[in-house]
């Protein structure tokens, strides 16, 4: 299929037609002089032409052009009618799974934009085999040489793809671009909204690669500043690695919060004060290491917490920590009742979260569960259970 959108080129101001020499090296076609880019289309390509231009344009072509019996279907549209001319090249690149050609050159103002948008967000819908073509002017007047535009369309995807990731850390690899692993960006982004963690780091490292070698490429020079803000996003993964389990999550946390992913959010930041809180309590000997490396994990948390947050349960009843350590909760109750605290907040607005609760706004979740954040992010960094007293 070749799709051009006409102008008046082929005629000069006495309304003789003119010439103009075009370089067709592009496509192993003859270079020589041609009245105009659809005038070396017709003469070089067997396909079927669709033609694209005002009333004035088609009929001044239709008086010159010699269309050697191709089938040739002719648009007409409005030259200032910007949604017609998109909805016109985007329907026809749809209609076509074969090879497509969207020549560029002629048109006035507006339409070769509004074609080679439309031909941008198709090829990113649908992954078109589609060349978009244009004869740019070189060196004396009337001589043209043609450059495909497929580079800069695909720049374009991936900076809209860039975008979404950056707004959303989803990645959807749809394009491929030469001297970059976009495949990098959808296996963190997979990684991430998965909870691999097993595969998270190493992704990470691949992904932070990809975009330090792109920052090098002048191809890219104009993402240079996508590139440095999905940096920055996950600045907190280069100690991701070394970090501890519950520190892991309350980076996460952060991250999906930072994101609008509430629910996500909040699970790593339970998981996260419910893990510095056991490994709190094993690393001041109060978990003997047999139990802490033979006991389910979600027992130990459960039990611990309760016993934290005792006073909070009307229905507690006393344990393990009550008969071993009976000073315990009173030496460190202001501790003690401080991530209690937090930890029912957190199970309440989870509960919240979880159940749909229609009296709640967003705006009410995320501001709770920032102040939460902020709070729990504080007795973790702090290390308020770096000691306690027996």
């Amino acid at each position: 299929m070749i799709i051009t959108i006409l102008g008046k080129a082929g005629k000069d101001n006495e309304g003789n037609k003119s010439f103009a020499y075009y370089d067709c090296s592009l496509f192993n076609k003859e270079s020589k002089e041609y009245l105009n880019s659809t005038d070396f289309l017709l003469q070089n390509f067997d396909d079927n032409f669709y033609l694209i231009g005002t009333e004035e344009a088609i009929e001044l072509q239709k008086e010159i052009l010699d269309f050697n019996k191709k089938p040739v279907k002719f648009i007409k549209i409005e030259d200032n009618n910007l949604d017609e001319i998109f909805e016109v090249v985007f329907k026809l690149i749809s209609m076509s799974n074969n090879k497509i050609i969207l020549d560029i050159t002629h048109g006035f103002r507006h339409q070769p934009i509004s074609a080679i948008f439309s031909a941008t967000l198709n090829k990113f819908l649908n992954n078109s085999k589609l060349d978009i073509i244009f004869a740019k002017q070189i060196i004396a007047y009337k001589k043209y040489e043609y450059i495909y535009l497929n580079d800069y369309i695909d720049l374009t995807q991936l900076s809209l793809l860039l975008t979404g990731f950056i707004r959303t850390l989803n990645f959807v690899n749809s394009v491929e671009i030469d001297d970059l692993n976009t495949l990098s960006f959808a296996n963190f982004s997979k990684a991430l909204l998965s909870n691999d963690f097993k595969s998270l780091i190493s992704s990470y490292k691949n992904l932070i690669s990809t975009i330090e070698n792109a920052k090098k490429n002048p191809k890219f020079d104009h993402l240079k500043s996508l590139f440095e803000e999905i940096e920055n996003i996950l600045k907190d993964f280069k100690s991701f690695e070394k970090s501890k389990l519950h520190t892991q999550y309350l980076i996460l946390s952060k991250l999906m919060l930072d994101k609008n992913y509430y629910l996500l959010s909040l699970t790593y930041l339970f998981e996260a004060i419910r893990l510095y809180v056991s490994d709190s309590f094993y690393n001041n000997g109060l978990i003997a290491i047999s139990y802490w490396e033979k006991a389910d994990r979600y027992k130990i948390n459960q039990d611990i917490l309760s016993f934290v947050s005792q006073k909070i349960h009307t229905n507690y009843k006393e344990g393990f920590y009550d008969r071993k350590f009976p000073n315990l909760f009173a030496k460190n109750r202001d501790v003690f009742n401080e991530i209690a605290n937090d930890y029912n907040s957190l199970r309440k607005l989870r509960n919240d979260l979880t159940h749909i609760n229609p009296n709640k706004s967003q705006r009410d979740i995320k501001s709770n569960l920032e102040t939460l954040y902020d709070e729990i992010d504080k007795i973790i960094k702090n290390d308020k259970l770096k000691v306690i007293e027996k």
